[in-house]
């Protein structure tokens, strides 16, 4: 099975992706989670999600500026995202390595991406 990761440039082949308790990173879907008291399981900070889809992937790299999509490789067990509606879409691990960059600066642009991005960024406050 073929797995897909979009997020943080500047990766190569070899290098990890490690969860937030790892990197200290803050822009992480985690942290929106907390924001409105979601779900324990969607907060964990110790998992980095794949997805099987090179699309999804594409929009999560596009969350980010200059986001990269990268081809990696579980490290680990992987389970399903309790999140995702999608049966075998979405899985979560402990860590990941990069096998390939499939696209290392994501300018993905179209209305699909535009209605997941507003979906990532939280609810937006009417002007």
């Amino acid at each position: 099975m073929a797995y897909f990761h979009g997020g943080v440039p500047g990766l190569k082949p070899g290098d990890r992706i490690l969860p937030p308790d790892s990197t200290g990173t803050e822009h992480r879907l985690s942290a929106y989670a907390e924001e409105i008291d979601g779900p324990a399981h969607a907060r964990r900070t110790d998992i980095v999600y794949l997805t099987t889809d090179r699309q999804v992937a594409r929009v999560y790299a596009a969350f980010r500026p200059d986001g990269a999509l990268y081809r990696v490789e579980p490290v680990g067990a992987v389970e399903p995202d309790p999140d995702c509606m999608s049966p075998g879409l979405s899985w979560r691990c402990r860590a990941a390595t990069i096998t390939a960059v499939v696209d290392p600066v994501v300018l993905f642009r179209s209305k699909r991406t535009e209605r997941w991005l507003r979906m990532l960024n939280g609810p937006s406050t009417p002007p």
